[in-house]
């Protein structure tokens, strides 16, 4: 028995393109769509575009996680696939997440289930205590992050630009939505910075970098992708905290702009801008985290955001924009946060959430 993916049967997380209901388009890590079936067969259905050098879609079956590659070949672009997943399980209710491991290596069609006939198949109950919504880079992405023992190391030159072990499921932002019982929305890009130019994203020509300044506001946001850029309806989801994670690539391609004072001002005021927008999209309860990550750092930038969250607060005489500064923020390792780092994140994260909306 197939079922098509609607919104009475499928609970989505993310910024997803509903243009087609029946086949709604997973863009950013960590995308998701949960249900609950019952029976002993369970297939899915997607549609993949191929955008890097390894796709893969997550799935989360009864709290068991499996991987499934994608093809990578651009011809196999936008061809449905039917992926196995299994035909032998017990008798009643399966819960069932199926999720976006990776950023813009890829974008992914959500084309339905397969379950047995006489099956059921239905929304899932859920009472988030909070909205989140995070802005980063490939550490919020969940990039690398599967390279267990290699904490406090470089990455594994092998697997540098493969996508093989990044998994957004393992992200800090998915990984305190669990500790807190909120729904995220993790908008990370992983080489992206603040501007354009800067950065990795869309590179190595930086005059096509792509910053958070364009994509911030983006439902597609990859401009080699065959959607372009689409906007944001932001009256889709109102979150009630933005975590904004950014400052790790700001200095490519060229370092020594970042002590022009001129170009640090240019860099600081738009960074006000954008999540001053979005305050203003949001409503005046919005709460704002600044933070940096566990990867190895300039410490300048940090001093950056202490000097955002002063400005702000002398402007609009509220303290509504903070800096958090994780315990080994900037000093942990030289490569992407594993596994592991990114829990002790997403503890520390999860406890000044916690404290500053009073949750129990």
């Amino acid at each position: 028995m197939r079922t098509s993916p609607t919104k009475d049967k499928f609970l989505f997380t993310g910024r997803i393109d509903f243009t087609n209901e029946n086949e709604p388009l997973f863009i950013y890590p960590g995308t998701m769509a949960e249900t609950t079936f019952t029976g002993k067969k369970l297939s899915i259905y997607v549609k993949n575009e191929a955008m890097g050098a390894y796709h893969s879609v997550g799935v989360m079956l009864d709290g068991v996680q499996y991987k499934y590659a994608l093809p990578v070949d651009p011809d196999e672009n936008h061809k449905e696939i039917c992926v196995d997943v299994a035909d032998n399980l017990e008798e009643g209710e399966h819960t069932l997440t199926i999720f976006k491991r990776q950023a813009a290596a890829h974008y992914l069609w959500f084309c339905g289930i397969e379950t047995e006939e006489g099956s059921t198949v239905a929304l899932p109950k859920k009472d988030y205590s909070l909205n989140i919504e995070v802005y980063g880079d490939s550490v919020s992405a969940g990039e690398y992050c599967e390279q267990v023992y290699h904490e406090g190391a470089l990455d594994d030159p092998e697997t540098i630009g493969k996508g093989t072990d990044d998994n957004s499921w393992f992200s800090y932002p998915l990984i305190m939505g669990r500790m807190l019982n909120a729904r995220v929305y993790d908008n990370s890009q992983g080489g992206i910075a603040l501007l354009n130019k800067t950065g990795f994203f869309t590179g190595p020509d930086p005059e096509k970098l792509t910053g958070v300044e364009t994509t911030y506001n983006k439902l597609s946001y990859v401009p080699y992708s065959s959607k372009g850029f689409t906007d944001w309806d932001f009256s889709s989801y109102t979150p009630d905290l933005v975590v904004m994670a950014i400052g790790q690539n700001d200095p490519n391609p060229f370092p020594e702009k970042t002590e022009d004072p001129e170009y640090i001002r240019k860099w600081k005021d738009k960074y006000k801008e954008i999540i001053c927008d979005l305050r203003e999209k949001y409503g005046k309860k919005l709460k704002v985290l600044m933070i940096l990550t566990v990867l190895m750092h300039d410490p300048r930038w940090d001093s950056y955001l202490d000097e955002i969250e002063q400005e702000l607060e002398q402007e609009t005489g509220e303290k509504w924009a903070k800096h958090f500064t994780f315990s080994r923020c900037g000093k942990a390792t030289p490569g992407h946060p594993r596994i592991t780092e990114q829990y002790e994140m997403a503890y520390e994260l999860s406890t000044e959430v916690r404290d500053w909306f009073n949750l129990k």
